[in-house]
């Protein structure tokens, strides 16, 4: 067994040492310890601290691209859970909206118009945050919204059932509708 490590570290050489210990021995009894410790230098510590150097150089590339981007990378989950927050934040808003516009007597088109400004500059507030591999949190959002019609949705039965209800009854039919829409654009994707 001895001799199977002797042999895997390449033999034995001076005085029964290993032979990269007795090559270590004959240098530093030939040239000294200076040399010695020279070349150990040049060729054993350097190559590695090179290989640590270019590891470390790599990591932070990447987080300054990403810082430089302003992003912050999140997990589905989270996404999910902001997009909770949305929908719990911009249900009061759209709410007082939709109150305030019932009561100036608007038609369902306008309304529409402004619910979707509303919810699409209400999503300025996850920018920066990205999915790997997924995109930005926010455009994917916007892009749930457009696509499922929901200003369109709210509106028209704003106008046609909402006119006599309370401010916290209109808020929690937005915050159901948001919930639903979002939730439902993200199963067809």
């Amino acid at each position: 067994m001895a001799d199977e490590k002797r042999e895997q570290s390449g033999g034995i050489g001076l005085a029964g040492l290993p032979k990269n210990w007795s090559v270590a021995v004959q240098l530093v009894g030939t040239f000294g310890l200076a040399v010695f410790l020279v070349l150990y230098y040049v060729l054993v510590m350097q190559p590695r601290d090179v290989k640590r150097y270019e590891e470390l150089r790599d990591s932070v590339l990447s987080l300054e691209k990403i810082m430089i981007s302003r992003q912050s990378l999140v997990t589905r989950e989270t996404v999910r859970r902001l997009e909770d927050l949305y929908i719990a934040g911009v249900s009061y808003e759209t709410g007082s909206l939709v109150k305030r516009e019932l009561k100036r007597n608007v038609n369902s088109a306008d309304l529409s118009k402004e619910i979707e400004k509303k919810l699409i500059f209400a999503t300025r507030l996850l920018e920066g945050l990205r999915r790997k591999n997924e995109g930005v949190v926010s455009e994917m959002l916007t892009y749930k919204i457009l696509n499922s019609e929901i200003s369109d949705k709210i509106a028209e039965k704003a106008v046609r059932e909402w006119r006599g209800r309370t401010l916290e009854e209109i808020v929690a039919e937005c915050r159901d509708a948001l919930y639903f829409a979002i939730r439902q654009a993200a199963r067809a994707k």
